[in-house]
């Protein structure tokens, strides 16, 4: 795996989403699950990389994951601060790898961390009636719907793989441009995982009602990719 920093088709250049190595702070369990989540896209977004800083150092906190937690969600309702839109894929839990409790994040799954109407539909409730203000779509290394809709692509498939089909033509486009290569089936599914996340970005960004938030300065989308042999999360675009 490289963790160093690669630019898209884009010219985004990729940092890693953990910026520091620094553990995490020597801080009370009881304030760190007591701790209010943040609500602005900024501080949202520092929660998420302490959260996967813990996670990939084996160093979790599981914060407001307790009893008293549970009754107070279910007395006073869900208030995520931020809406993840990820894979299916049982390796990829949000909740875990960014480690965050229970109501911290509205998640929304589906093979292949696609944009599609449901989804759509979810992160508009997310960010209209909770309050979101931050979104991450969130790929990942071995996706098996990207592998798949690589071995299917062009031809007609089942709409879960068909959904990555654009991002397969980018993907092949930059290799063409950069390695000159397309018979490695390892980077064209990489860079198609990291494609399809900037695709949807780019479709959550033009959508209404997100697109007029985004020029308020209201709402904040992002995206990037879990590697799972390190367990961190490496940012692509913002």
């Amino acid at each position: 795996m490289r963790d160093d920093n690669r630019s898209t088709s884009d010219g985004i250049v990729v940092p890693q989403l953990a910026a520091s190595s620094e553990a995490a702070p020597a801080t009370s369990g009881a304030l760190l699950h007591s701790a209010m989540p943040p609500r602005s896209p900024i501080n949202a977004l520092k929660a998420l990389q302490k959260g996967n800083m813990r996670w990939a150092e084996g160093k979790s906190i599981h914060p407001r994951s307790d009893f008293a937690r549970r009754k107070s969600v279910a007395r006073e309702g869900q208030k995520p601060f931020a809406a993840i839109l990820s894979c299916a894929d049982s390796r990829v839990p949000p909740e875990l790898l960014f480690d965050q409790g229970v109501g911290d994040l509205f998640a929304v799954r589906v093979a292949g961390n696609s944009v599609a109407q449901l989804g759509l539909q979810s992160l508009e409730y997310a960010v209209g009636h909770l309050g979101v203000a931050t979104i991450m779509v969130l790929g990942h290394q071995n996706c098996g719907a990207v592998k798949g809709a690589v071995e299917m692509y062009p031809a007609a498939s089942p709409e879960f793989l068909s959904l990555i089909y654009p991002a397969i033509t980018n993907a092949q486009a930059i290799l063409r441009e950069h390695a000159g290569n397309l018979s490695e089936k390892e980077a064209l599914c990489r860079e198609a995982a990291d494609q399809h996340v900037i695709v949807g970005i780019r479709q959550l960004q033009s959508a209404s009602p997100f697109k007029q938030l985004i020029e308020l300065g209201q709402l904040k989308v992002i995206g990037g990719r879990y590697d799972l042999d390190t367990g961190r999360v490496t940012m692509l675009a913002e």
